[in-house]
């Protein structure tokens, strides 16, 4: 009885000291206990803040699911800049001896897009993109659709239409700081214009173009000619792509836009040869706007 008795003590000693070490959302021998709770930023839904509810610890390390590097803050804030979509986070919490215990949570970032553009009239690279404004329902306008991608160090522009956008000559206007009110004020595109860069010229054919820089500050017509655009952007020129579709595709270097703001907008006047006035994109109402677009947010991931 004496021998059974010792090795049901045995069992339950064993049995306790396994438990101890299982630190998977549980206390330590130290009497720790790791717990967190989230926040998603509400104007950058990439952008996570970490309240560490752990108790019985002093330090703390961090892995936010991306491979990408441990943060000891108590309280940080991430974002995920290369990876997207179900993550695991896990906080590990240490006492002064070294003992830890750790949580593991499941969160959810916006994809992460990343894509690898070459301006070479072969389109298909522009697939993952979504469509950034589309006029095709609108009938017969040359110009009827618009990606554009800005990751890396490059603006990338798609545009598509039928086959009568032929954009012999063109005059492109860009809001590269974000500012509607700094800039040409278009009487076009009267909501949201300010554009800081001309591009005119047959360009996206490769031909020829001059770029300017506005010198206006009362948002008038005044611009300062820089160089030709082709020193300013490359370009596939217009590509047909079926019997219904003309397409092409630009870049422009981010080293070239001056003051980039977390914006650049972007509109189109398409003429003929004679300069005749073909379209405008977006299409000019009382009501029109440049094309928003909305650049990556490249920062380098925080732990602050």
């Amino acid at each position: 009885m004496k021998k059974l008795r010792f090795l049901y003590y045995f069992m339950a000693i064993s049995l306790l000291a396994s438990c101890g070490t299982d630190n998977n959302e549980a206390d330590s021998d130290g009497g720790i206990k790791a717990d967190f709770s989230f926040t998603v930023d509400e104007n950058d839904p990439s952008i996570f803040k970490f309240t560490n509810l752990s108790q019985g610890a002093t330090s703390y390390r961090w892995d936010f699911g991306d491979l990408n590097f441990y943060c000891e803050l108590e309280n940080p804030t991430y974002r995920y800049s290369t990876v997207g979509g179900e993550i695991e986070v896990t906080l590990t919490a240490i006492n002064e001896s070294g003992q830890e215990a750790y949580v593991t949570k499941t969160i959810n970032a916006p994809v992460v897009l990343n894509v690898d553009i070459a301006i070479d009239g072969d389109f298909d690279d522009w697939a993952q993109v979504p469509v950034l404004y589309d006029e095709s329902a609108l009938g017969a306008l040359t110009m009827q659709k618009i990606k554009m991608w800005g990751g890396g160090n490059y603006v990338n522009v798609y545009i598509e239409g039928n086959t009568s956008m032929k954009m012999e000559v063109v005059d492109m206007y860009i809001n590269a700081d974000g500012n509607s009110s700094t800039g040409l004020l278009s009487w076009q595109w009267p909501i949201s214009s300010g554009a800081d860069f001309l591009v005119e010229g047959a360009f996206l054919n490769n031909d020829w173009g001059d770029l300017y820089q506005h010198n206006d500050p009362s948002g008038g017509w005044g611009w300062a000619w820089i160089n030709s655009a082709d020193s300013f952007m490359t370009s596939s020129g217009v590509v047909n792509v079926n019997a219904q579709t003309n397409a092409l595709e630009f870049r422009i270097a981010k080293s070239k836009l001056g003051a980039l703001g977390s914006t650049i907008g972007l509109a189109i006047s398409e003429m003929n040869a004679g300069w005749a006035g073909v379209a405008d994109f977006p299409k000019v109402t009382g009501t029109s706007s440049f094309v928003i677009y909305e650049l990556p947010n490249q920062a380098v991931s925080l732990c602050q």
